[in-house]
This record gives C-alpha cells, structure tokens and sequence, in this order.
C-alpha cells in the first residue's frame, strides 16, 4: 500500500517502537504462516502540559499523547500581576499535577494567553492590554525548568482549536470561535486549520468599533470597542450604573432568573452589538458554525438568541444558509483540548519524528 520495501517499513516501525510512540498491540490473523503482530499508537509513551490562562482564572493539566486529560486543576490568576508571578504559579502547578512521572515523559508544553501573541517568536505583542507581558519570550522561560519544547498562542485561538477537534472536525471545517466572557475575542478555525494571520493578529474581533456604543473609552485606547460595551465587564458596569449591586456574573444571573428588566435591557443591548460585529465577520469568513462560548454566552440564552437574531437579519443570505450559532459544548475544558493539540500537532509531525530519529 506505501510502496515502500519490507526492510524499509521495519525500519521505520522500529526507529517508532524504541522512540515509544508505537506499540505491539495483538496478533492479527494468520493468512498462513506465522500471524502478524498489529502495532499501535501509544498514547502513554509520554506527557505534555497545558495552561490556558484567562484574565482572572487558568486550567492547568497534564495530558497524554492522544490529548486526553490525565490530571487537572483550575488557579486563580490575575494575569496583569505579570509573568513573574504568573508563570511560577503555573510551572508549580504543572509539578504538582506531574507527580511521580519521570521528566524525560514530557514531550511537549502548550500555553494559552489573553494577548495578542506572536506565535513565531513566542511572545505578547500588547502594549495596552497585559502590558508587562509584551516583548517577553516565554517558551525559554519554561523550557529552563521543563525541558522540551513550548508553544504559546492566544487564549481564545487555542479554545477554538479544542472545539473543532473535540465536537466539529469532519463535520465543519470553517468554524468561527467567539469568547464572551470579562474579555471578548474570537478564534478563526478555516480549512480545519487555525487562522492566525501574517503575525498573529487575526481574530482580535473584541476590538472593532460599534455604533451607538456612547462613546465607552476601551482598554486598547480606542472608542466603543465591542469588548468595551458588550463583555461581562460592561454589562456588569452598565447595570451598576442604574443602581444594580452586582458584583459578579453570578448576581447577573440571580437577576436574569428573576425576571428583572433592566438587567434583560442590558444583556439584549450587549447581544444586539455583538452581533453587529459577528455579523460582519459572518460576511467576510462564511464560517459553517459560530459557537459563542465564555461565562457571558454559556450563562445567558438570551445573549445567544440575540446574537442569532441580529446575524441572520444583516448577514447575506448564502453566508446564512445553512450556517449554526451554537454554545460551545466544552465549556472552560476546550482550552486544555486545544492547548493539547496544539503542542501535539507540532511534535508528532513526520517533521518532529524525522529530526529526532
């Protein structure tokens, strides 16, 4: 079937057995003579680690070859403390998570951040926003205390890779991400592959400008930003506004659930700008699925129905067709999914294999 001579694909399968990727599995049937042994991939032959870190909570894990989740454990951060205090706790973590497993079972870390990420060279580029971040190569930093090699990329690209692969892949290969959450951003997954852009930018759709924001000044300096009028940060500010003790999502929903009405005014204002903005991105990519995940979009269906409602009235009608608006089905797991495959997309390519074989 390969072409290759029988010397040549032993040679490989052994280069693969004594690397632990591949292993005996059973014999097959006997077409005469002695069986054949079946080999199989072995997701145990070693370990990678996975932090996807939002703006004030992280999932932290230890995942095997396959990308399934062998330990985890959310933290509390605050990602502006910076990566001096930040990145300890997440290595600490990661050590605790570890255990008894040996050092030389890791093959891979993966690291999701809030920033815009350069993914080439490893590091933020955000002057405004995670400030004492930006400039900061961060997979030396990690790769000095777990040795192998580390992969960063930006929070939101890295939860939209774990949702394709977990729920959508060989069944829609163009997928737009939105996170609603303290922060808004998206994720562009086109052709089954992540859309990062010429640097790394793409995906930043929290800050495209709205109309009829009122003029909110956002945190990347610019005005009526979509992150700035339509997160849970502005919906909380807006509701404190008119009065509302609300100090977290949680008194949001106590007030949802009550049926009180300025806070609905509030949420389906927000629903109804964010979706001006997805709309237009509705236009430009023709995603076959939106999913709107983030506390905001997994807490509120009205955030959800009002998202739906604005996108098909100001998004043409092919790009509408057949097109989905979901809620993510992974919730805050997808980010350890995709960190995950992230890491194992790079080290188990035929590129990765070759240079170590």
């Amino acid at each position: 079937m390969t072409g290759l001579s029988r010397p040549a694909v032993s040679l490989r399968v052994t280069e693969l057995l004594e690397r632990g990727l591949v292993v005996e599995d059973s014999e097959g049937p006997s077409t005469g003579g002695r069986p054949p042994t079946r080999l199989a991939f072995n997701a145990s032959g070693g370990v990678v680690l996975v932090a996807s870190l939002g703006a004030s909570r992280a999932q932290i894990a230890v995942c095997d070859l396959a990308g399934r989740e062998l330990e985890r454990e959310g933290l509390a951060v605050d990602v502006e403390e910076g990566p001096d205090v930040v990145l300890p706790l997440v290595m600490d973590t990661w050590a605790k998570l570890l255990g008894d497993r040996p050092i030389s079972q890791l093959r891979g870390v993966g690291l999701g951040v809030p920033a815009t990420v350069e993914f080439a060279a490893g590091r933020t580029e955000s002057a405004r926003i995670m400030a004492s971040w930006t400039g900061v190569a961060i997979p030396p930093i990690i790769a000095e205390r777990f040795p192998a090699p580390v992969f960063l990329d930006n929070d939101v690209n890295v939860i939209a890779i774990g949702e394709h692969r977990a729920v959508y892949a060989g069944e829609a290969d163009d997928l737009l991400f939105i996170k609603v959450s303290t922060r808004i951003g998206s994720g562009v997954i086109a052709g089954g592959e992540i859309l990062r852009g010429a640097l790394g930018a793409a995906g930043e759709i929290g800050h495209i400008p709205v109309r009829d924001g009122g003029g909110v000044l956002c945190r990347c300096g610019n005005i009526d930003c979509v992150d700035s009028v339509a997160s849970g940060t502005a919906i909380l500010r807006d509701l404190r506004a008119r009065g509302h003790q609300v100090e977290t999502l949680a008194d949001v929903v106590g007030l949802v659930r009550a049926g009180d009405a300025e806070t609905m005014t509030v949420v389906r204002n927000a629903a109804r700008m964010l979706g001006e903005v997805v709309a237009s991105a509705v236009n430009l990519l023709n995603p076959a699925v939106v999913v709107l995940g983030g506390d905001v979009a997994e807490t509120f269906q009205p955030m959800v129905s009002g998202v739906r409602e604005v996108v098909h009235r100001r998004s043409t009608a092919l790009s509408t067709r057949n097109l989905r608006i979901e809620r993510s089905r992974l919730g805050p797991g997808a980010g350890i999914v995709g960190c995950a495959h992230m890491v194992l997309d790079h080290i188990l390519s035929p590129e990765a294999v070759d240079s170590v074989s």
